[in-house]
């Protein structure tokens, strides 16, 4: 009960930044976007191809772009709810979630060039490229 008390005052800092749309063919599109990027990121906490926080964080951009309700939900959710707020409020990530993301990620493709036979080798030096961009770019944000 004391967690949400706490989250409210970041809510309302954090709700000031985006209203949603009048448009409600673009509220119910951010709306169902931001649904399948959740139902994405909770997909990847299971599956170490798919990272979680990217997902997440594109679901509450979504959800702020869409739904009111939606959006103050996620904020004060118990396990993403202080990924969200640190990322509105301060665009950081935990270096829990970073160190979780580069590991998860080296050993997903280290799993790929184990598994893909030789003419799918282009597919695992790709998902690299783009798994190395990624860990570059988190390693440049700021510690949550």
């Amino acid at each position: 009960m004391m967690r949400s008390c706490s989250n409210q005052s970041k809510l309302k800092s954090s709700a000031a930044v985006s209203k949603p749309y009048r448009n409600r063919l673009l509220r119910y599109s951010f709306i169902i976007l931001g649904g399948v990027f959740f139902i994405t990121g909770v997909i990847g906490i299971i599956l170490p191809v798919l990272p979680t926080t990217p997902f997440i964080l594109l679901a509450a951009a979504c959800w702020a772009k869409g739904s009111t309700k939606f959006h103050h939900w996620l904020i004060n959710h118990k396990t993403f709810g202080n990924m969200v707020i640190n990322w509105q409020q301060h665009r950081a990530i935990p270096r829990r979630a970073k160190y979780l993301a580069w590991s998860m990620m080296s050993l997903s493709c280290g799993m790929l060039f184990y598994r893909l036979s030789n003419n799918l080798q282009w597919l695992a030096w790709l998902t690299s490229v783009i798994c190395v961009a990624t860990a570059i770019w988190m390693s440049r944000l700021p510690d949550g």
